[in-house]
């Protein structure tokens, strides 16, 4: 939207967390950055209090204190007529406090983390989401579950994996759930519209920086599985590497590799397990573009668990012509095996309790292997499928949105 003559701000609530390689990668230089680390001496003295006050005793964190009353000041400075945020809007969220404060509309999009609480049977979100102005769901699915308030029954085991996933990786969906008010305590009146996310194409910087496949031990002629992500519980590391696993003794004159893409202690437990003792697994650790080692691969691997939204990885790959194999959950059927469109991959099926059935996954990469022209279809069929989710498209259907709040 900057692009387009937009004058864009991004608060970066999370300064202290994130890879500043990636933010320099996607981020646009025409968007100004506010952030708690943008003012250094201010940033170290809240930083000092904070400890000082923890020492005391305190049960709040000072320095997210004065990050809130920075997000509040820049609103009222910078004269922000629309604020688009991606954290969802529960009791005690940033934005929420922003909306109680002042009158600026706010535009949630919703990335997963209303799925994820409706999913463990939690409605307490809904007062504090109609404080908003509008709800973007990033796929029909997270839409269709928010529409429907309250209709939907979900297991207890789903649940408990739910809670486990949540406390390690979703903090402030957690402290929801935690706070243990379930009831719907009103209907939820916020418009809710889906927008599917946009990805920027790789640059030819980029593209130039992928290494050749001996680099990695990997020979041309090996079937590369890929898989890129958190290393948590959620996105089905160990079902990843234990399919693939059996596929290598399944299959044992076809040479094959799996390279992992990130970092993460579902990761940390896999390499411990496997001891160095397997070489045709490649850890690579985090990568600052996923593009630079997409391109090694042949078949893209997401066998997440409990709950997804819309997985930009799978329309990265997709732009390689590279299909994936994903868990049929949350909006990934959307982007899998879209309706009236050749697939750009395949879908694992799901257990009640919410994670891949293993014999699914493992059919699905045999598949594969047995018939070299479903690959190249399904390659083809991601390629086509990758251009519905290009980054002017999505920004345009946010402009509307916005010019439609503020009309």
């Amino acid at each position: 939207m900057a692009e387009q003559g937009h004058t864009v701000y991004l608060f970066n609530q999370g300064e202290q967390l994130v890879d500043k390689g990636m933010v320099a990668q996607y981020l646009s230089p025409k968007v100004p950055v506010i952030a708690m680390d943008r003012y250094p001496l201010v940033n170290k003295l809240c930083w000092k209090i904070n400890a000082l006050l923890y020492r005391l005793g305190a049960r709040f964190s000072f320095h997210e204190k004065c990050k809130t009353l920075l997000l509040l000041f820049a609103v009222i400075y910078y004269r922000i007529e629309v604020v688009h945020g991606h954290e969802v809007l529960v009791e005690n969220s940033r934005l929420t406090t922003l909306c109680r404060w002042l009158s600026v509309p706010v535009v949630i999009t919703d990335h997963g983390g209303y799925s994820m609480l409706i999913k463990m049977g939690n409605w307490s979100f809904v007062p504090f989401a109609n404080l908003g102005k509008a709800v973007v769901a990033v796929s029909n699915n997270a839409a269709q579950l928010l529409r429907h308030s309250g209709a939907t029954a979900f297991s207890e085991e789903m649940r408990v994996l739910g809670a486990r996933i949540m406390a390690a990786d979703f903090q402030s969906e957690h402290n929801t759930v935690q706070q243990g008010q379930n009831a719907v305590t009103a209907p939820l009146t916020v418009p809710v519209v889906t927008i599917y996310n946009g990805v920027r194409a790789a640059s030819a910087a980029v593209l130039s920086q992928v290494p050749d496949r001996r680099e990695l031990g990997i020979e041309p002629t090996d079937l590369v599985f890929g898989m890129i992500g958190r290393g948590t519980e959620q996105k089905g590391w160990h079902y990843a590497v234990d399919a693939f696993l059996r596929l290598l003794e399944n299959n044992p004159d076809r040479a094959m590799k799996f390279l992992c893409m990130g970092e993460g202690p579902a990761l940390d437990d896999i390499r411990t397990r496997l001891g160095g003792q397997q070489p045709a697994i490649i850890f690579v650790g985090n990568v600052d573009n996923p593009h630079q080692y997409m391109p090694l691969c042949d078949i893209g691997l997401m066998p997440s668990c409990f709950s997804e939204g819309l997985p930009l990885s799978i329309i990265e790959f997709y732009e390689h012509g590279i299909p994936v194999i994903a868990s049929n959950l949350g909006g990934i059927p959307e982007i899998i095996t879209p309706a009236n469109e050749a697939p750009g991959g395949q879908l694992v099926a799901m257990q009640p309790q919410g994670t891949p059935q293993p014999e699914s996954l493992l059919s699905c990469m045999q598949q594969y292997i047995d018939a070299p022209a479903a690959l190249a279809a399904h390659g083809q069929g991601a390629r086509r499928i990758r251009t519905k989710f290009d980054m002017d498209t999505c920004a345009k259907a946010y402009q509307q949105l916005f010019t439609e709040i503020l009309a």
